[in-house]
């Protein structure tokens, strides 16, 4: 390739794909410098620590985004894509700067929408100055990247006032989510957080097919790592990235297709054990005789009964098999007679619709520290509306 150099760096440049998961292609590539000073070869950071002053950093930024942008022009592709730019923060701090290099990038050849510039997440907390910087590259129509969200403290507010059109993960979050279940879970929970926000969320790092499941999992838009594609100069196209992926779809879908079949099977039998539990209270049946159908399903927790104002009428009915050793620590929590539940999803719904079953989605529990779903339904009992509720116990996901 064409060789680019600028004060005694040798600029080299490699691009690593960014795949769409729903597209099955890849939508862009990000350019990563590969530099060179005499015959050693530098990383990134290296290379621009050769520049002192930020005017340095900022000439060597505009002349590596070049150097990127006239290789990425040359690679071959059916669709149209993004190259992917890491901006510095000196490029940033000033305005004439910011406005250098939106000129520069369109006087190579592409249009700002044809860009995403990356800026590093944590380096906005530094200084207001930048935060206007990437206001005026959104404003002249390029698209921005929060990168390595979840470094360290991460500021939501932050990226919600810049309302980005991408996050990209950092790698530890996926890594966390590998190892820690509950990670898992707060992974995906972050990935609906940016699209409420109203950014796509790219997961970095995904180097295992057991990466590409949790990616899978998460409900992330964009995936990039060396399972992916390593970086290089020509990179992988799409022939050869989307076969290994399409596989462990494959897998995905057969692990999740087997999950829905055992689940169903186990609401069928709690829906219908419910609905006996709820008929039988109607009847005038005492309660805790009303709600043995229900306690005695390995998966119900707790019944418990509330009134038309969704305040919990005696005590929680326990599953013994359910709870046969409940922590000492929530203790403060158990006893929840009396307890207002009327803000709760599974109450709301029920009285809307007396009568009808409800199924709210997983939460934590109150009353002890496990995740739940809350069956519930509106019936009459001596003339009097009331509600009934059963916690369900929600499986741990594996990793696998």
């Amino acid at each position: 390739m064409t060789a680019f150099e600028h004060a005694g760096l040798k600029i080299g440049s490699h691009f690593q794909p960014v795949y769409s998961l729903a597209h099955r292609r890849s939508i862009g590539v990000e350019a990563l410098l590969r530099a060179e000073q005499g015959k050693d070869a530098l990383t990134p950071a290296e290379a621009f620590y050769t520049a002192i002053s930020p005017e340095q950093r900022h000439q060597l930024d505009v002349a590596v985004s070049l150097a990127h942008i006239q290789r990425f022009l040359k690679l071959e592709s059916e669709h149209p894509r993004w190259l992917f730019l890491n901006i510095d923060a000196a490029s940033l701090s000033r305005p004439d700067r910011a406005m250098a290099l939106v000129n520069n990038i369109r006087q190579a050849g592409l249009e700002p929408h044809q860009v995403v510039l990356e800026v590093l997440e944590h380096v906005l907390e530094v200084d207001e100055a930048l935060l206007e910087g990437v206001h005026l590259l959104k404003n002249n129509g390029f698209m921005i990247a929060i990168d390595d969200f979840g470094v360290g403290h991460s500021n939501l507010e932050r990226v919600c006032q810049l309302e980005p059109a991408m996050v990209k993960f950092d790698r530890q979050l996926m890594r966390n989510a590998i190892h820690q279940p509950r990670s898992r879970s707060l992974l995906a929970r972050l990935v609906r957080l940016m699209h409420e926000i109203g950014a796509l969320v790219v997961l970095e790092g995904i180097e295992t097919e057991r990466d590409v499941l949790v990616a899978m999992d998460s409900g992330c838009d964009l995936i990039q790592g060396y399972f992916v594609a390593h970086p290089a100069e020509q990179p992988d196209g799409d022939d050869i990235i989307t076969p290994k992926l399409d596989e462990r779809w494959d897998e995905l879908m057969a692990h999740a297709l087997l999950k829905r079949k055992l689940t169903r099977r186990q609401i069928e039998l709690a829906r219908q054990c419910f609905v006996q539990s709820a008929i039988s209270l109607m009847q005038g049946t005492p309660f805790d005789l009303a709600a043995k159908p229900m306690l005695s399903l390995p998966d119900v927790i707790r019944c418990f009964l509330l009134n038309s104002e969704g305040r919990q009428i005696g005590r929680n009915l326990n599953n013994r098999q359910a709870s046969a050793t409940p922590d000492p620590r929530y203790a403060p929590l158990s006893d929840t007679t009396g307890a207002v539940w009327s803000r709760r999803s599974y109450f709301q719904h029920a009285v809307d619709q007396p009568g009808v079953l409800y199924m709210s989605e997983p939460y934590l529990s109150m009353t002890d520290p496990r995740s739940c779903v809350t069956m519930s339904m509106a019936i009459e009992i001596d003339e009097c509306m009331h509600v009934l509720c059963a916690d369900l116990l929600v499986p741990k996901t594996d990793a696998s």
